[in-house]
């Protein structure tokens, strides 16, 4: 039986971060299922490097036409890859942050023209999607997470680095 296709797009991996880590972890359960492509616009290249050992890798290029299954679009940072065809016409953004609380650091959620569906990490995000567009598909999945710690426990620091309005906290 021949694997569907995907195409997960990121404009910017970083070296660490939520969306990141949710783009390698999403890429590492579904790469035994699906045939993977990710594609980037700028990264991080030890990020991009683990990803690379997981699944086919390609640097975005706008005048290049690239034919998927399914086109997942891992955040709502921008810069979408317009020359990305679904076959089948599923064009799914991932929607990673409560954006009322968003907003109050001044991010705007710019809808890519193809989005057909939305898929939010939590409940929350979801709940908070439907209120500010309530004409949008959202379904959620929890943020995946992977079993396999890849670092050994060094040191271990308490952060408040993630507390943020687009958090709730």
């Amino acid at each position: 039986m021949k694997k569907i296709d995907i195409i997960i797009f990121h404009s910017q991996l970083l070296k660490f971060g939520g969306v990141d880590t949710f783009v390698y972890n999403m890429i590492k359960k579904l790469r035994d299922y699906y045939n993977i492509t990710f594609l980037y616009k700028t990264a991080d290249k030890e990020n991009l490097s683990r990803i690379t050992k997981l699944t086919k890798v390609e640097k975005y290029t706008e005048s290049k036409k690239y034919i998927c299954d399914v086109c997942i679009i891992a955040s709502a940072w921008g810069g979408y890859p317009d020359s990305v065809i679904s076959k089948s016409n599923r064009y799914i953004q991932v929607v990673h942050a409560d954006y009322i609380r968003a907003k109050e650091v001044d991010f705007e959620y710019q809808k890519w023209g193809k989005t057909t569906e939305h898929v939010g990490v939590s409940e929350q995000v979801c709940k908070v999607f439907k209120k500010l567009y309530p004409n949008e598909k959202i379904t959620r999945i929890y943020n995946i997470l992977d079993e396999v710690q890849e670092t050994k426990p060094i040191l271990k620091l308490v952060s408040a680095t993630r507390v943020s309005k687009e958090k709730r906290i």
